[in-house]
């Protein structure tokens, strides 16, 4: 359940890094996970496609690639944000 925290945190970061960086629209967010982080895939691209709609990011992806050098609390970062 905690999908839906992850992509309230999403969209604020990269709400903010397009407008730092002049971008229009989010194509895509990927985020590094640590093999502790028990997102759920599924569910986060239900709350992105759902919380997303009317923001920079609406239509934007999520990938999710695996960093086994994340461990303790810091399971998850976003590793890079892509746009237009």
């Amino acid at each position: 359940m905690h999908e839906g925290a992850v992509c309230t945190e999403i969209i604020d970061i990269a709400t903010e890094v397009a407008a730092e960086h002049g971008l229009n629209k989010v194509t895509c967010v990927y985020l590094a996970v640590g093999p502790y982080s028990c997102i759920n895939k599924e569910q986060l691209d239900f709350y992105v496609g759902v919380a997303c709609v009317g923001t920079v990011m609406e239509g934007a992806q999520v990938g999710i690639e695996l960093d086994e050098t994340l461990q303790g609390a810091a399971q998850m970062c976003i590793s890079r944000i892509e746009g237009e």
